[in-house]
């Protein structure tokens, strides 16, 4: 049986000193549980409950990834991450309703990085610090998204209703999180946890359409519509042209 993809390339490339480390950012852990499960005990894999990795190197959506080298330095930022081409050319299948019909039409607009980034990441691999794609630390301090006030606080007001939510319920976390949506609208990570525990029937697999409701002011759709379209939907890494597909 084959490997998913993230733990097909950490096994391909832990012989050459390289560990590929995918971290799930769900504040259920039993939610990411079962794909933990399957990748042990040979890919290491962690569960972020409180979006640290989003505090710490800025990841605002997922799949993204940063690039670490052996001296614990970064040489690339945050941007999203992808090593398997997306098949964006089935037909839609006729009789689902319009909006989930719009919904996959505008997934399918998300960019297409799998193999342009997987390219990127073995030059790495090969060539290390004389790669073209490892940037010095001031370069990647220049790639960075800067954190302002808006959103420190937006993750002060997440990281509350996180907390909240763990311990008192949903309701006491719902204003914290709408505060953490307007202060930091760009962040997907932020509206899709709440969105989907909004929309996911108890028991049953994370709902990724996530519609509107009356608790939240956007939505995934009407969201992403708003940004620009799938097109601007991940920040894609510097070194892919605007023409990529």
């Amino acid at each position: 049986m084959s490997l998913p993809g993230w733990q097909a390339l950490h096994a391909e490339l832990e012989s050459q000193g390289v560990s590929v480390v995918t971290v799930a950012l769900d504040i259920d852990p039993n939610k990411a549980r079962p794909w933990i499960e399957a990748a042990s005990p040979t890919h290491p894999s962690l569960i972020d409950t409180a979006h640290v990795t989003n505090e710490l190197f800025g990841f605002n959506n997922v799949p993204m990834a940063v690039w670490i080298d052996e001296s614990g330095t970064l040489v690339r930022p945050a941007e999203s991450a992808s090593i398997e081409a997306r098949d964006t050319d089935a037909p839609i299948p006729d009789g689902l309703p319009e909006r989930v019909q719009e919904l996959i039409g505008e997934a399918r607009k998300i960019p297409d990085i799998g193999a342009q980034y997987r390219g990127a990441i073995m030059d790495w691999v090969a060539n290390g610090a004389k790669s073209e794609f490892a940037l010095s630390p001031a370069e990647v301090v220049e790639a960075s998204h800067p954190r302002d006030k808006n959103n420190a606080e937006a993750a002060a007001n997440f990281e509350l209703g996180q907390h909240l939510f763990t311990t008192v319920g949903k309701h006491a976390a719902v204003p914290f999180w709408r505060a953490a949506h307007a202060l930091d609208p760009a962040n997907w990570t932020y509206k899709r946890q709440a969105w989907t525990i909004e929309t996911t029937p108890e028991g049953e697999p994370s709902d990724m359409m996530q519609p509107p409701t009356e608790t939240y002011e956007g939505n995934w759709l009407d969201d992403v519509r708003a940004a620009g379209g799938g097109e601007n939907y991940v920040t894609k890494p510097a070194f892919l042209t605007q023409e990529t597909p």
